[in-house]
């Protein structure tokens, strides 16, 4: 995996889980803007469910197309988080890739070629435009909102950024109109390649919040993103804790 896949990984992955602790074939179709109803009563639904949640665990599946490439990436693994801020993602397959923040600092840690790459979270485009689901903003205030289609039990809700946003173009959440609690994320970033997330198994006990802390192993490569101008090098010895 180069360092350039590795960062925009990243993001993508930065930008599905902030959403679930505040988400072609699964493209949604932006239906007339008719049923604001419907749309006021997701809106509300959502906030109100992650409003309570605290605690979150999942396995997730990941599809990423591509214009250039013939068949899409299929992606694995497991997510959790801890609100506010605290999310850990394990991906297990097709490579073990790891994404790790303690809601301050943003690590990935790629296994097979021991490379580390440091960002600062809030520093992100993405955790300001989605801090409403840390329970710090408002959903209407970053995104216009639309009804997207209904499928699989779903129903869909296509968010477009207000303001400038330069990592994607639209979000969409697929969610249980039941529960309204988010079963699946779309994103589409501005070369029009789409990242779709599925989750499955949720979990909403207590985890613990040591496995959030992330120092890279030992003989592992760092690239400080929290420094400008700062050259990859060699770390001290380290240690990826267990999982939540």
């Amino acid at each position: 995996m180069t360092r350039a896949l590795s960062i925009k990984s990243l993001r993508v992955a930065l930008a599905a889980s902030l959403l679930l602790v505040g988400a072609s074939t699964f493209a949604a179709d932006p239906k007339p803007a008719g049923d604001v109803a419907l749309v006021d009563t997701a809106i509300k639904g959502i906030e109100v469910f992650y409003g309570k949640v605290t605690d979150f665990k999942a396995s997730f599946s990941q599809e990423v197309r591509r214009a250039h490439l013939a068949r899409p990436l299929k992606k694995s693994g497991q997510v959790f988080y801890i609100k506010p801020g605290k999310m850990r993602w394990d991906y297990t397959q097709p490579d073990k890739v790891y994404y790790v923040s303690d809601g301050d600092v943003l690590w990935s840690y790629e296994v097979a070629n021991k490379q580390a790459i440091k960002m600062d979270v809030k520093d992100s485009e993405l955790y300001d435009s989605l801090k409403f689901l840390f329970g710090e903003g408002d959903l209407r205030a970053s995104f216009n909102v639309v009804l997207g289609a209904e499928k699989d039990g779903l129903r869909a809700l296509v968010l477009t950024p207000k303001s400038g946003q330069r990592n994607y173009k639209t979000l969409t959440l697929w969610a249980k109109p039941a529960t309204w609690e988010i079963a699946r994320t779309e994103l589409v970033d501005p070369l029009d390649n789409v990242s779709v997330i599925t989750f499955t198994g949720a979990s909403y006990d207590k985890l613990k919040p040591e496995a959030f802390q992330f120092k890279p192993p030992k003989g592992a490569t760092i690239q400080d993103l929290t420094k400008k101008g700062a050259e990859p090098g060699p770390v001290p010895p380290g240690d990826l804790k267990n999982t939540p």
